[in-house]
């Protein structure tokens, strides 16, 4: 696991020494083999352990999704704009509009193409 070294809360040092008694300073950043439960409050993960876990690879392994479902998406209230632009830019490509409403109009051309 990888680790970034921070100040505490109040505090502009890391208050963690090395081997030869030397204070860390902020943003030195650490490879270990766990987390150091005891530096609480001192660092942030940058990347975890491995150990039992698959990798993510970026590949969904969903079906890219139809103008219907991504009109549907326009219409659900919890979907972000930003998550409804990047499904509706899977199938309009480059020529996706800015805009909501011109994103489902284009969308609404696309669900009636044969």
């Amino acid at each position: 696991m990888k680790i970034r070294l921070k100040a505490p809360a109040g505090l502009n040092s890391t208050g963690i020494y090395g081997k030869e008694g030397k204070e860390l300073p902020v943003g030195f950043e650490l490879e270990l083999d766990e987390e150091p439960k005891g530096w609480g409050g001192r660092y942030d993960i940058l990347s975890g352990s491995t150990k039992g876990k698959e990798p993510a690879t970026g590949a969904g392994g969903d079906e890219p999704k139809t103008a219907a479902e991504v009109l549907a998406m326009a219409g659900d209230g919890s979907v972000q704009f930003m998550t409804f632009k990047a499904a509706a830019k899977e199938l309009l490509g480059d020529k996706t509009p800015a805009s909501k409403a011109e994103i489902v109009a284009a969308l609404e051309d696309l669900a009636t193409q044969p």
